[in-house]
């Protein structure tokens, strides 16, 4: 039995020999990128900074990996001892510095993302990296980190598509270009972190293949529907 991610490739060589336009659909954060090196960075930075009435918190905070971390920051640090006024100066640090060109820079890629990105792209499909960061805050920094990490980007039948604000929801703004993606050609697949964008892309679009990344999600998230597809990663 192929592994679900060939079974994509086919589909768009399948797609491209009857003359369709097969797209293919990524998401960033925790779907082709692990940006949590990214809050890590931030929160070093700030252990570093701390006056020594908070050398215990700055110690804790110091022996955090990627690994250690959940979704919210509190989770992560209050159970282990941190102290409520460190946690409040974390949050507020990581909203400030989360959400800009300069952090994208420590997001590392998906194990085989790069890799599997470029075979879509080279079978013949249109690669739509569609994300929930925003023009004014990452849109250098998201172009930048693509180009240097492998991924098609800057070529035609690639489409980089941001929300143009932060303000906006993540998932309104992804509801709100479904129409636009369907401009592009056949959807093939998407690929998501989060549940409920998967069942979104899986209601539109039931014959493509909806494909979780079995990575981080939002507290909270609904039951993923039964007909798409869990991944760890990219790796065939």
């Amino acid at each position: 039995m192929n592994h679900p991610l060939q079974t994509i490739l086919d589909e768009i060589d399948a797609r491209h020999r009857v003359g369709e336009r097969p797209v293919v659909i990524f998401d960033l954060d925790g779907t082709l990128y692990d940006n949590r090196p990214r809050t890590i960075r931030i929160v070093h930075a700030l252990a570093a900074s701390l006056p020594a009435e908070h050398d215990r918190d700055a110690a804790i905070i110091r022996t955090l990996g990627p690994n250690d971390l959940r979704y919210r920051l509190e989770d992560t640090l209050r159970p282990l001892g941190v102290s409520e006024e460190v946690i409040t100066m974390a949050k507020k640090r990581w909203f400030t510095r989360f959400f800009t060109d300069a952090a994208c820079a420590d997001d590392v890629p998906v194990r085989g993302a790069a890799p599997f990105v470029q075979r879509c792209f080279h079978r013949g499909a249109t690669v739509v990296y569609l994300t929930g960061r925003d023009i004014p805050g990452m849109l250098v920094g998201t172009v930048r980190t693509l180009r240097d990490d492998g991924f098609p980007i800057g070529q035609p039948r690639v489409e980089l598509v941001l929300k143009p604000t932060f303000e906006e929801d993540d998932t309104g703004f992804k509801r709100r270009m479904l129409d636009p993606m369907n401009e592009l050609g056949t959807i093939v697949a998407t690929f998501e972190n989060e549940p409920g964008n998967a069942n979104l892309f899986h209601h539109r679009w039931p014959e493509s293949f909806a494909v979780l990344l079995d990575t981080q999600s939002a507290p909270g998230a609904p039951p993923l529907e039964p007909a798409c597809i869990r991944v760890p990663d990219f790796s065939l």
